[in-house]
């Protein structure tokens, strides 16, 4: 298949000077005013270079077989095992903030994954692997799901219970006060209905606002107004709102006694076992979080940095798609521009 278009024969007239203008150039600025020449090997040098000048030359070929698309796609993961050897360029400041941001998202759930890992394999260990199969993992997560969704579920039973005690606490309604005041509202609110009539009955109908105008009116006079002031009616919404807060709240003290309670169900161990192995996990775990600042933040964000800039150059990102390009468009008529370049003065 040829290019139709001269969009491609231009990517193709890219390529062929990739070699020429976006090429790594020595650093020779290194410590004790050696280049990297003479710090770096002589394979790690040519390696590179070779590498760069066989992916220059592969996409010029007509024919392409999955044996040379290959190549095209080893020859840049070559130069990137080599590129030590020659100098990066500084990271433009939109291109270091979309590594930063990336590094944010990233970093933390490469983090818990890791330490995941960590923990499975330490069970294994010190469990052994016929106690933490599978399966049995499975069955301790479903389990551990059901537990934390029942531990956060607010009940209408607890909020009427938290209403009550909030009231008495904040306007020092006692419970038979509050039977008689439900008693009489509920009298007024018949007589309401017929007046408002029942067909715009919603939170913002005029039938809701004289109701709660009638519900100010009536706490004032069944409470006592010096208990229902303007501070006790906002501080009462937000302490009920803390309140659902708490009870929907699942605490690491409720969690790890579910948990414990499900290893030792589940996995067939002891309080022993789980002490022994909490013991020996927070060691790896902080020898884990030395090893995540020290080098694993690092390899994380040169991975980033390697899939945003390609080493620094722009026109490198095009040698991440041209395979793809290839298996596309087909191998590129008239490779090189210069002819469309040349054709273009003449004509001009």
């Amino acid at each position: 298949m040829k290019i139709g278009s001269w969009q491609g024969k231009e990517i193709w007239g890219m390529i062929r000077t990739l070699a020429v203008n976006c090429a790594a150039i020595l650093d020779c600025s290194q410590d004790a005013g050696k280049t990297a020449a003479e710090t770096a090997s002589d394979e790690m040098v040519m390696g590179a270079v070779r590498a760069l000048c066989e992916f220059s030359l592969l996409p010029s070929q007509r024919n392409h077989s999955d044996l040379s698309l290959a190549a095209l796609d080893d020859a840049p993961k070559w130069f990137y095992r080599k590129k030590v050897a020659f100098r990066g360029q500084k990271l433009s400041k939109s291109a270091k903030a979309k590594v930063d941001e990336l590094l944010a998202r990233e970093s933390h759930h490469l983090r818990e994954q890791k330490i995941q890992k960590v923990h499975a394999a330490m069970e294994v260990q010190l469990y052994g692997a016929e106690k933490v199969t599978t399966s049995k993992r499975r069955q301790f997560q479903v389990r551990l799901n059901r537990a934390r969704q029942a531990a956060t579920i607010w009940s209408d039973a607890d909020r009427q219970r938290a209403i009550e005690q909030l009231e008495s606490q904040i306007h020092q309604v006692t419970p038979g006060k509050r039977k008689l005041f439900d008693k009489l509202f509920q009298h007024h609110e018949r007589q309401l209905l017929p007046e408002v009539g029942t067909k715009a009955t919603g939170p913002r109908s005029i039938f809701a606002k004289k109701l709660a105008q009638m519900k100010t009116a009536a706490e004032e006079e069944g409470y006592v107004a010096v208990n229902m002031t303007a501070d006790k009616r906002v501080q009462y919404p937000v302490c009920l709102s803390d309140a659902g807060i708490e009870a929907t709240t699942w605490s690491i003290a409720d969690a790890d006694r579910v948990v414990n309670q499900l290893e030792r169900e589940i996995y067939s161990i002891t309080s022993k076992d789980q002490m022994r192995f909490r013991k020996k996990f927070s060691i790896r775990l902080v020898k884990f979080e030395a090893w995540w600042q020290a080098i694993g933040v690092q390899e994380l964000r040169k991975t980033i940095e390697q899939h945003v800039i390609h080493f620094g150059y722009p026109r490198m990102h095009l040698v991440s798609h041209i395979s793809e390009l290839i298996w596309w468009m087909g191998s590129g008529d008239n490779f090189a521009t210069d002819i469309w370049e040349r054709l273009h003065i003449s004509n001009v």
